[in-house]
Formats: C-alpha cells, structure tokens, sequence
C-alpha cells in the first residue's frame, strides 16, 4: 500500500509540474473575422500607450508597440512608420497563432523617412490589452532597424473589431489586444 501512495505522489508531482508549462500553440485560432482595408484605419490602442495607427495608402505608425512572438523578449518598443496590408481569410500561412481570418500584416521602422524620429503621442489612459504582458519601465532596448508583425482580426464581446498578436515563447505566451481608439464629441 506504501508502494502505491508514494507512485501516486510521484504521478501527482509530475503532472502538476508539467501543468505549470502548457504549450498554447495547439490552442485554438479564434473564429474567422473577414474585413476590408477601409474597415481598419484609424488608431488602435494597446496597453501602456501603445498604438498602430494603419492609414489609407498602406502607411502604418506605431508608437511603444511591443514585438510579437520571441521579440517581445528582447524588451524594446517601436516608435516609427513602415507600411501595412491586408491578407484576406487563408491567405496567412504563419501557423495559428493570429487565427485564419484577416490578418493585417505590419513593418515598421524607429525613422519615419524623411531622416527624424518619430514623435510618440501621449498614452490612452483606462485599460486595452492584457492586464500586464510585462514591466513596461523594463522594455527599454533600442528597436531593431526594422520590425514585422502579422496581426490577426476579432471580435469583441459586443461585436466589436479588436486586433491581437500574441508575445513571448509558445509556452508562456500572453495575446496583446488594440482596441479602436473612440473619440468623444464636444457638447
């Protein structure tokens, strides 16, 4: 009987290690959301001030947006311009990880090219995005010259449009939500 409690402590001790490490690449993708390029300008705020600004003519600015996947890692935020555009339904080849609907793929740099840096604009208060993806005082690496993201397309509990990518290693991954930024009208 010794013998059989002390196997089924070490079965339960196993499984309760592993537990703490689960691969989310098996997850699945959410549900497909198909939309047209015009459906997605305007600013889409992240956490901690982050933004994608995505305008007509395929221009995107971002300001503190983290890295996806593994770059989110390396602890810098980008503040600069690049382009974008938008992969229909299937057309994503990337693996699950942004879903199979619209993906909107990204590239950015620090510069805007005309030689400045781009200027961040001031955060967004009140909560977007995960509770707390990482120690935002800590992300300060410089950014890498240049920068990819592929951003999947979803919806909200209200129906909604919310941008995701996820961050980290597969195992401990955290999804980074934009939410559309609203502006208030003057009484």
């Amino acid at each position: 009987m010794r013998r059989r409690s002390t196997a089924l402590a070490a079965v339960c001790t196993a499984a309760l290690a592993l537990s703490s490490c689960v691969d989310s690449r098996t997850d699945p993708p959410p549900p497909p959301v198909k939309v047209a390029a015009k459906d997605l300008y305007g600013t889409w705020r992240g956490w901690e001030g982050s933004s994608l600004t995505l305008e007509a003519g395929s221009r995107a600015v971002t300001v503190r947006l983290d890295g996806q996947e593994f770059a989110f890692d390396d602890a810098w935020r980008m503040t600069g311009s690049g382009s974008w555009r938008l992969l229909g339904p299937g057309a994503y080849r990337g693996g699950n990880t942004v879903g199979n609907g619209s993906v909107i793929h990204v590239e950015a740099g620090p510069r805007t090219g005309r030689g400045e840096e781009a200027k961040p604009t001031a955060p967004e208060s009140g909560p977007s995005g995960p509770a707390d993806p990482g120690d935002v005082t800590s992300r300060t690496e410089p950014p890498p010259e240049k920068a990819v993201w592929d951003i999947g397309v979803s919806k909200g509990e209200k129906g909604e449009l919310r941008l995701f990518f996820r961050t980290s290693d597969p195992d401990v991954r955290d999804t980074y939500y934009l939410t559309r930024e609203t502006t208030t009208a003057s009484p």
